[in-house]
């Protein structure tokens, strides 16, 4: 595996265990319901613990890694001046302050604080803006660009993560028991879905003005084809949640077990375009606009 693939591969893994932990817990903990709460994380539990630990993980190896990936060869793991190095540059400090907010995400969890887990895991994915396409720009302008690409990273992963605890929820909707606070929860979801989704295609639109300044169509570069791909899943994720809402939704009423099943399946179907728009933007996030 080149440094390349090997830092691609962790700031997958590293946004994947975010979106986990900021939009399925935060549903869980946040929008649920007090009635839902405790069982939803109680499911969760063992993926949110994995969760950290992946997160934990990936922030302490980004550095020697990134350092790899900047000299070409993978010695430089082990070359103590050439790590120190890159520790001084803005990358570097980006790295440093993402291994200190990952500290703080595992002692939350040890601790079964959930909901500041939920608040540390969206801070780090604010961090994400700091070592981005969008730190590149100076003065106001690298603010605003910053801020858009936080808010779009941020809605992102909160639709793409509460698909998870969603589909626990289609699950407890078919006990009697918790019906009427299932149909609740996932009414609060829809809503909460609804500005996400809005929130994700116009900062998404604002972040490829601010960072390319044209539409993806010169589809010879590399990173083109990539964002055009990522454009397509999120696309295809906004028309399969569209046909979720308006027409799985009320067939709840008329036969609730096929219904369930369905948007059982489109979500599922959300989960791997969101998957996969996730695995391009850990690459192309590493390419230049060309």
């Amino acid at each position: 595996m080149t440094p390349e693939s090997a830092v691609t591969c962790l700031r997958f893994l590293h946004d994947g265990a975010l979106c986990l932990l900021w939009g399925g817990l935060g549903f869980a903990c946040f929008l649920a319901g007090r009635t839902l709460v405790t069982p939803l994380v109680r499911l969760l539990e063992t993926a949110v613990s994995v969760a950290v630990g992946v997160v934990v993980a990936t922030s302490v190896s980004a550095l020697p890694v990134q350092t790899a990936d900047i000299t070409g060869h993978w010695a430089s793991v082990y070359d103590v001046s050439t790590l120190h190095l890159v520790a001084e540059t803005a990358v570097g400090e980006a790295l440093a302050l993402q291994v200190a907010t990952a500290i703080m995400l595992l002692l939350a969890n040890l601790l079964r604080a959930y909901r500041t887990s939920v608040l540390i895991a969206g801070l780090m994915l604010c961090e994400l803006a700091l070592s981005g396409h969008a730190a590149e720009d100076s003065g106001l302008g690298g603010v605003a660009h910053q801020a858009v690409d936080a808010v779009h990273v941020l809605s992102g992963c909160a639709w793409l993560g509460g698909l998870i605890p969603f589909m626990l929820i289609l699950r407890m909707a078919a006990i009697s028991e918790l019906r009427s606070v299932s149909i609740k929860a996932m009414r609060r979801f829809s809503t909460a879905g609804h500005v996400a989704v809005a929130l994700v295609l116009t900062s998404g639109i604002v972040n490829l003005w601010l960072t390319v300044g044209r539409l993806p169509i010169h589809f010879s570069s590399p990173y083109d084809q990539k964002l055009c791909l990522k454009i397509l899943a999120v696309g295809l994720m906004t028309a399969i949640a569209i046909v979720n809402r308006y027409a799985f939704v009320p067939m709840i009423r008329r036969d609730g077990s096929f219904a369930r099943s369905l948007l059982a399946c489109g979500c599922a179907a959300e989960l791997v375009l969101g998957a996969a728009a996730l695995g391009l933007v850990a690459s192309f996030g590493l390419q230049d606009p060309a």
